[in-house]
């Protein structure tokens, strides 16, 4: 989906807000209540816009697909976890599922021949930045920002991937540059509509309770590995929507939304 009108004009307002709003605060002395309510409106706007992680202000944000039966994608963030990613692989093959791994670059450079396992396995691989700045990835230095995509761009070629096209932020952080420097780059922005929130609690029973209460078909689910119990939960998380009815699929570009 390309970068609407109006989406390229409220990221240049929110930015230009934002940068304005200190100035008019100096400028009055802070002693216009209309110009501080002003400010503040202009800063929650722009903190909501960078947080939401589906929120597309400031650019396109896929959030789920459109399916062609009870699917569901599965994308797991925040490997290679080195064997623990190769049993995963296998065990979901054995499954007959696929799955999108969103992958640390850094993580990604030390571990090639696992990220090969999990192709092979019939997985796909995709960005997730290379040294995955949560906190501060908001507010990187453009320079850093383009470093962070590219450096795991490159290494996601090195390991067999012939196409890097998904980019998953960390933490669903945006950044008032992100959406041009993935345009840019013919890359775009993959949020989620179903979250296990196993970065939290990772004890597989509540994590794919909270997943199947939310599944529904064309989802994009979010689970992390790199974790304790990580493989059986979202193993059981697999198990029980396979029980469900619902398939496992790697969309299409066109099919996302």
């Amino acid at each position: 989906m390309p970068e609407t009108r109006s989406q390229w004009w409220t990221r240049k307002v929110l930015l230009s807000a934002n940068l304005a709003a200190p100035a008019a605060l100096l400028a009055t002395r802070f002693q216009q209540p209309a110009v501080i309510a002003g400010a503040a409106a202009a800063h929650a706007a722009f903190a909501y816009g960078i947080m939401s992680p589906q929120c597309a202000w400031f650019g396109p944000v896929v959030t789920r697909f459109a399916p062609r039966g009870r699917d569901i994608w599965l994308t797991i963030d925040d490997g290679p976890a080195a064997s623990d990613s190769e049993t995963l692989a296998e065990e979901m093959r054995r499954r007959g599922v696929r799955a999108t791994f969103f992958v640390k670059g850094r993580n990604l450079l030390a571990q090639t021949a696992t990220a090969r396992r999990v192709l092979d396995a019939g997985h796909t691989l995709a960005n997730h930045t290379h040294t995955h700045p949560a906190g501060l990835f908001w507010w990187l230095h453009a320079t850093r920002l383009q470093r962070e995509i590219d450096a795991c761009n490159a290494a996601l070629r090195d390991a067999g991937v012939a196409v890097t096209r998904w980019f998953r932020a960390p933490v669903g952080l945006k950044h008032a540059l992100l959406h041009p420097a993935l345009r840019a780059r013919g890359m775009r922005l993959i949020a989620w509509s179903v979250r296990g929130s196993d970065g939290i609690d990772c004890e597989p029973g509540a994590v794919a309770q909270r997943v199947a209460g939310r599944a529904h078909p064309g989802a994009i689910v979010m689970l992390h590995e790199a974790r304790p119990r990580s493989n059986e939960a979202i193993l059981r998380v697999i198990d029980t929507l396979q029980q469900r009815g619902f398939s496992f699929v790697i969309p299409d570009d066109e099919q996302l939304v």
